[in-house]
């Protein structure tokens, strides 16, 4: 009986992975030739005998093995093999069964790490044992797969892109919301369209009720600057997000406060028209120190939009959703509410401040007799 000791590879590596026998166990062994497939961390090996037998495996396939493990014997006999097999305590280890737990070995590991491939993607290969040379394939043939159609973002996409990755990477951002009874806003803005032939909505009313705000909250409307103060502003500039299919746009309702809710209708209009054109001169765009977001369309209720640089907060109005309450008497009365929502930089403006500003606002869109 000689034992075929697992020389030492790489001096690196404390253990490999033996990954298959090339021979079945059992078989004559007519001299020196490959008896299995051994990968260390660098790269796979083939371990020959020393000699002529019959091979006895004691390391299955699979398996860890460690440098000078004997991993198999070779017998003069295969009579001389079965009085071992017949006296040894521990019989020979098999290679691992069909459909046992996948083995990758550590270079093979490295390898898919590296290009990308994920586990599923090495358990899609169907093996107990996976190999650099299984990964290598995998890695081949993805690289000559047809790529996927690809689509150059516009010009102005791409700068809304910057837009939120400035925003995302430089303004910690909270939010709050509040839920408005708009039933009295969307009468009056019914009322006003009628008398004044333009076309208000609860976004118009909207922008009003929030540049009406400004003297009661300054930081809302501020610029926090490089050394840690805010610059305050002295009149309310109300951006308004804009998208006609064209990308978007913020142009600005500058003095809204001065403005009456038809005029402020007035200009929206005229800024759908120039977003759906791509027209807006450049003054139109520019002097913003809020932001309203409408995002009214039907079953849209909440949203959260990004603080724009150079801004303190952004206010967002969902889709008017119908809802039934019970009034003092315990009739069910139907409302429509819509969701009113705060994104805010939480290094100017605190929580407490948020509210008491979506308080206000609410109570505005609620008893909005003062927005005409």
């Amino acid at each position: 009986m000689i034992g075929i000791e697992l020389p030492t590879l790489n001096t690196n590596d404390s253990s490999y992975t033996l990954v298959e026998w090339l021979v079945p166990d059992g078989s004559s062994i007519e001299g020196e030739e490959p008896l299995a497939v051994v990968e260390t961390s660098k790269a796979s090996e083939e371990i020959e005998s020393t000699g002529p037998g019959i091979l006895h495996v004691l390391v299955g396939g699979g398996q860890d093995c460690r440098p000078g493990q004997t991993i198999a014997y070779l017998f003069e006999s295969a009579e001389a093999r079965d009085s071992y097999r017949a006296s040894a305590a521990t019989p020979a280890t098999a290679s691992a069964p069909p459909g046992a737990e996948l083995s990758i070995t550590n270079a093979a590991r490295a390898l898919a790490d590296s290009h990308g491939v994920s586990e599923a993607e090495l358990r899609g290969l169907g093996r107990t044992v996976v190999r650099t040379a299984d990964v290598e394939d995998l890695v081949r043939r993805a690289a000559s797969a047809p790529s996927s159609p690809q689509r150059q973002l516009s010009k102005r996409q791409r700068t809304v892109g910057a837009v939120v990755t400035e925003s995302m990477r430089t303004v910690p951002a909270a939010a709050a919301y509040a839920k408005v009874d708009v039933g009295q806003a969307e009468e009056l803005a019914r009322q006003l369209s009628e008398r004044t032939g333009s076309f208000v909505s609860l976004p118009v009313l909207l922008i009003k009720a929030v540049a009406r705000r400004h003297a009661a909250h300054p930081l809302m409307f501020a610029a926090l600057t490089d050394d840690g103060a805010v610059r305050e502003s002295q009149r309310a500039h109300v951006g308004v997000t804009m998208d006609a299919g064209r990308g978007l746009y913020t142009p600005v309702v500058h003095d809204a406060a001065e403005l009456s809710s038809d005029r402020i209708a007035d200009l929206l209009t005229g800024f759908r028209s120039k977003a759906f054109r791509g027209t807006f001169q450049a003054a139109e765009l520019a002097g913003a120190n809020i932001m309203v977001a409408p995002h009214t369309t039907e079953g849209m209720v909440l949203a959260t939009p990004i603080v724009f640089p150079g801004q303190t907060c952004v206010l967002s109005i969902g889709a008017v959703d119908d809802q039934v309450r019970l009034d003092a008497q315990g009739t069910p009365r139907s409302h429509r509410f819509v969701h009113l929502g705060l994104v805010y930089d939480h290094r100017v403006v605190n929580g407490r401040d948020a509210m008491a500003l979506l308080e206000d606002v609410k109570a505005e869109l609620e008893a909005p007799a003062a927005l005409s």
